[in-house]
Formats: C-alpha cells, sequence, structure tokens
C-alpha cells in the first residue's frame, strides 16, 4: 500500500473536505449549483485548490462576524479593492474552513472570542459560497484567476479593541448592516441579500 507524500496528503484532505462541504451546500441551496461549475471542474481534475499560485482558481475564507444583537456587522477597508469587506483572506492548510475563517478575521482586525453564529451552528456550513474573478496582479506574479471564497456566519462581541493588519487592511470598524445593503461592491450587496432572505438579521435595525 503507498503512501502518499505529506503535500500530497494534505491536498486531498483539502479537497475532501471542499467536496463534503460543496455537496452539503447544495444540498441546503440546490439553485446554486450554478455558481460553482469552475469549483467542482477543479475537485474532479484533482487540481490544488489549496495553493494560491494556482491560477485556475484557489480556496479562501471570510467570516461575517455579527455583533451580538445581529445590527452591526465588521468590516475591514481593504486596500487593494478600497472597499469595506467582511475580513477574510486564502485558504492555508491545514485548518479546517471555518479555522482558516477565523484566522484570517483574527489576523485582519485582531478581534478574538469569534463564535459561530446559531445559523452555522444548525447547518455546519458557510453562509455562502461565491466564485468571482481577481485581476492580474504584476506586483506578485499572479495573473487572473478566480476566488472560491467560502463565506461563513460568525459571532463576536463589539466591544474588544479591534487593530488592523496594515499590510493589507487600512481599517476595520464595526458597521451597521444596512451598509452591507448599499454597498458599492456587488458581492457584498448580494450577501446582504441572502442573510436577508435568510432572516439572519431579525428584527435588528438596518441603519446605514
Amino acid at each position: 500500500m503507498s503512501v502518499l507524500p505529506g503535500p500530497h496528503r494534505v491536498a486531498a484532505r483539502t479537497r475532501a473536505e471542499v467536496r463534503d462541504v460543496l455537496k452539503r451546500y447544495h444540498s441546503r441551496f440546490p439553485e446554486e449549483t450554478g455558481r460553482h461549475e469552475t469549483l467542482v471542474a477543479q475537485l474532479a481534475a484533482g487540481d490544488d485548490i489549496a495553493v494560491r499560485m494556482n491560477m485556475r482558481g484557489h480556496v479562501t475564507t471570510s467570516a461575517t462576524v455579527l455583533s451580538p444583537t445581529f445590527d452591526r456587522v465588521l468590516l475591514i477597508h481593504h486596500r487593494v479593492f478600497n472597499e469595506w469587506l467582511p475580513p477574510g483572506g486564502h485558504y492555508e492548510p491545514p485548518d479546517s474552513l471555518w479555522g482558516s475563517a477565523v484566522r484570517e478575521t483574527t489576523e485582519e482586525t485582531g478581534l478574538r472570542n469569534i463564535d459561530r453564529h446559531p445559523w452555522t451552528v444548525c447547518h455546519d456550513l458557510p453562509i455562502d459560497i461565491d466564485t468571482h474573478p481577481i485581476p492580474a496582479n504584476v506586483a506578485k506574479g499572479e495573473g487572473p484567476h478566480v476566488h472560491h471564497d467560502f463565506r461563513f456566519l460568525a459571532v463576536a462581541p463589539d466591544t474588544a479593541q479591534l487593530v488592523a493588519e496594515l499590510s493589507e487592511v487600512s481599517e476595520v470598524r464595526w458597521a451597521y448592516v444596512g451598509e452591507m445593503r448599499d454597498s458599492p461592491d456587488e458581492r457584498v450587496r448580494a450577501l446582504h441579500e441572502k442573510l436577508s432572505r435568510l432572516g439572519i438579521f431579525g428584527d435588528a435595525l438596518q441603519r446605514s
């Protein structure tokens, strides 16, 4: 019986987790299967989707962190994209997808004590899986590619001190969830619409 070398085992484990999460996600949101054709094709081809230099596409993770009253959301101002976005970044094995989202959030914002939102506890899934194009970045030696972003819903105290990780984040703050609805970023607006449709905000005041 052959034993796969360490990096190959890690890549296989990542594909297995992504495949399992994607299957259960499509059971929960069958209308969204068309959004993930590239990811499904990469899984079928055995691509190492955890390697950020895979210019066909690779996995990222992010966390939409709400305050305990669900009326505020944690946002970072991204230096490259010049927009307010939920924190997140490239997946790095051997983290789980959820663990990666939490790690990235802590690194970018300084926030700790991040817990799974009740929806996440109930379904054990990301709230959204979003494949989107990323333009070439000559400075980083990266061509155009896609990110498969596993977006998790979390909750954390909105009273803790926040510290922006200044290499990619110029500012971090809590914003009223209505700012997502009015965001210039189409992906953020779509996420707000989905969270509203699922009743995540409840009766929380969605002020801008």
